[in-house]
């Protein structure tokens, strides 16, 4: 089947799975379904299916201008690094506002991006130096948000849950900067998809198709840093989202056509995050209480990680 047609059948597909897993979401939980329950879950919802939407879009993003199909915005970083700076905005800054954690946190995230990249670089820029330098740089930048949580319980109650992910705090409030975040991570992908298809063969072939890889690849980095930052200062630490729904995109479709796989890719890790959130809420609540959808979201994720390692450098030494 060509390319094209499939990618549209399988998107349909999805958006009709969504549309139905989300009016499910909405009329299923604990408490019946009163007005007050409909609206915080209509909330809950959308923004957890939209958070997945921009983290299958970031990690399709950080895959391809890396060249390395071991990375998303957990892996490298970012993740820990605003949750860093969004903890410490509350606890140095007394006025503090919705609008002013995300700057901080936008701010921390590029910034652990960085340090992984300059170290990964400097230690031979192999797929494995960045794992390696992300890990590092994450469990840095985790261990102090551990730290600082502690410290910033009484001026932000849940803290503790925004260290593994959760959506408990939907609100409208949220919207604006979910929105803002989409139309960031959206407005970059006609500029980029070609480019970044360029990229995935060779930064010499990109450069002879008259694209500059270095500021293609510097774009692509600082839109998904600025993305997730925002989400992560939202909802918390959300890990293998985005490393997880571009493989899955690129199976579905067999091509590596980021024209293709980046929509794909978002549709998928919308729907990922949902369910896991659907998960913790409906399910695993009359269990055990409510699980963060970013734990739930880990304990599918890390298996997928570890075999992609094992795939990847099987035979080969590190």
């Amino acid at each position: 089947m060509n390319k094209t047609r499939l990618f549209y059948l399988d998107t349909s597909i999805f958006m009709i799975v969504i549309i139905v897993i989300s009016y499910y979401s909405l009329h299923t939980g604990p408490g019946g379904c009163t007005p007050v329950l409909l609206k915080y879950r209509f909330y809950r919802v959308v923004e957890s299916l939209l958070s997945g939407f921009i983290l299958g879009i970031v990690g399709s993003y950080l895959q391809s201008s890396l060249r390395n199909p071991l990375v998303d915005h957990y892996i490298l970083g970012i993740g820990s690094g605003a949750l860093f700076t969004a903890y410490l905005s509350v606890l140095l800054i007394t006025s503090y506002s919705l609008l002013t954690i995300p700057v901080f946190a936008v701010i921390g995230g590029l910034s652990a991006l960085l340090l992984t990249i300059t170290i990964a670089e400097k230690i031979g820029g192999s797929d494995v130096a960045y794992v390696l330098s992300g890990l590092g740089i994450n469990s840095l930048f985790s261990g102090a948000s551990i730290l600082l949580s502690y410290l910033i319980l009484t001026k932000q109650p849940y803290a503790l849950t925004l260290l593994v992910g959760s959506f408990i705090t939907s609100s409208p409030r949220y919207i604006p900067h979910i929105a803002f975040s989409i139309a960031v991570a959206v407005a970059a992908y006609y500029p980029l998809a070609k480019p970044l298809n360029a990229l995935l063969i060779g930064d010499d072939y990109a450069a002879q198709l008259g694209y500059n890889p270095r500021i293609i690849r510097r774009i692509a980095i600082i839109v998904s840093g600025i993305a997730s930052s925002i989400v992560v200062s939202l909802f918390g630490i959300v890990g293998f989202i985005g490393l997880v729904s571009p493989h899955i995109a690129r199976f579905m479709l067999g091509t590596s056509d980021n024209r293709l796989v980046i929509p794909l890719s978002s549709l998928i890790g919308g729907l990922i995050l949902l369910l896991t959130d659907d998960l913790s809420r409906i399910y695993l609540v009359t269990i055990t209480g409510e699980i963060p959808a970013g734990a739930v979201a880990s304990l599918i994720g890390a298996p997928f990680f570890l075999l992609l390692i094992v795939s990847r450098f099987k035979g080969r030494s590190l």
